[in-house]
């Protein structure tokens, strides 16, 4: 039995590089330094690599951290800038002015720093008033330069965080009809101009809706305001005139006429012709569920961004706006539509806090007039 060891001694040779000593492994004699200056120097880059290794991953988790840290960004606030889109005309606070006080610095300043302490965030002037004057500079109608809304006015209010609303008075207009020969007449004939009252009672004359004339007369009016600097427009009087006294005649054929389909293409075209530039449609509070004589059904939904029926004034007035505001907007909500309601509130001065019990009663949004 052959009971040699044959587990493999491991022994130092002559042409081993190195060898043990108490010291630790040396190189053999006559081995190159350059093979010691190697290990060397690859063991310094191996710690370094590792060192830096470290630092990356450090620098890294705290870039991280920090960035979890960091607040969500928000969107840039820029000074005495205001813009009103579609999306956001839900959120419009305005409060009508006079254009007479704006020629009265003093006052105008009074009126606006109240205006701002009360919450509103919009103005509203008027663009074109309910005889039918243009109160800014036009070339589709000329002006007299009383109470006109000027640039300077304009960009003013702006830079005072207010938006600027246009309101624009559609068909209810007594100038207009003697430039563009767009007159709602008395007779079937339609050679007699129609007065919505006696002379006496200085009944006046109206644009005719069903006239292509008086339409692109009212668009050009409304794109030029809308170039002059206003946020919004606002159309107030996109209705019939009716009396029953003494009912007018619009066409050869009133029988066919759709004025429903007229005045929502109107609105339509008007939105197409301010672009960007939202549009307000204002009614009275029966336009909510309409009339057939002044619209020939309802103008609640149209292609405006927003409809603004006047809430009438009642017991409770704030409260009762307030849920006339939940009311309408859910109304638009069930119509599947992106419509906002933005009512028009008659102003309450006897009471003082009427503006916070508007807010407390759930009224987001509203135009103050007189």
């Amino acid at each position: 039995m052959d009971n040699r060891n044959k587990r493999r001694l491991r022994g130092v040779y002559g042409f081993s590089k190195k060898y043990p000593t108490q010291r630790g492994t040396v190189y053999a004699i006559g081995e190159s330094r350059r093979t010691k200056k190697r290990e060397i120097r690859n063991k310094i880059l191996l710690t370094c690599g590792v060192l830096v290794l470290i630092a990356a991953v450090l620098i890294l988790f705290l870039f991280f951290r920090n960035l979890s840290r960091r607040p969500i960004p928000e969107e840039p606030k820029t000074e005495n800038t205001v813009v009103v889109s579609a999306d956001n005309i839900g959120q419009i606070k305005a409060i009508f002015i006079e254009n007479s006080l704006l020629s009265d610095e003093t006052a105008l300043n009074k009126k606006l720093d109240k205006a701002k302490k009360d919450g509103f965030n919009a103005v509203m002037l008027d663009f074109k008033d309910e005889d039918g004057t243009v109160l800014f500079r036009s070339e589709a109608a000329e002006s007299d330069g009383k109470n006109q809304v000027l640039k300077s006015t304009v960009e003013m209010l702006r830079e005072e965080g207010f938006a600027v609303l246009a309101r624009i008075y559609c068909f209810c207009d007594s100038y207009a009809p003697q430039r563009t020969g767009a007159y709602v007449y008395a007779d079937k004939e339609l050679s007699e101009p129609w007065f919505d009252a006696p002379s006496a009672l200085d009944g006046r004359v109206w644009l005719n809706p069903a006239d292509s004339r008086a339409q692109n007369y009212l668009l050009s009016v409304i794109s030029e305001a809308a170039d002059f600097g206003a946020d919004c427009i606002y159309l107030q009087s996109v209705e019939f005139p009716v009396s029953k006294e003494n009912p007018p005649v619009f066409t050869e054929d009133d029988a066919s006429l759709s004025r429903n389909f007229i005045l929502l293409d109107f609105v339509e075209k008007a939105v197409q012709k301010v672009g960007k530039c939202p549009v307000i449609l204002g009614f009275s509070f029966e336009g909510i569920d309409g009339d057939g004589e002044k619209w020939g059904g309802t103008l609640f939904d149209s292609a405006a961004a927003g409809c603004s029926p006047e809430i009438p004034v009642s017991d409770n007035y704030a409260k009762y706006a307030g849920d006339m505001w939940v009311l309408l907007n859910e109304r638009a909500k069930n119509n599947f539509s992106t419509l906002k309601c933005v009512p028009t509130v008659k102003d309450q001065p006897e009471n003082e806090h009427f503006y916070r019990e508007l807010n407390e009663n759930g009224a987001q949004s509203y135009i103050i007039i007189p």
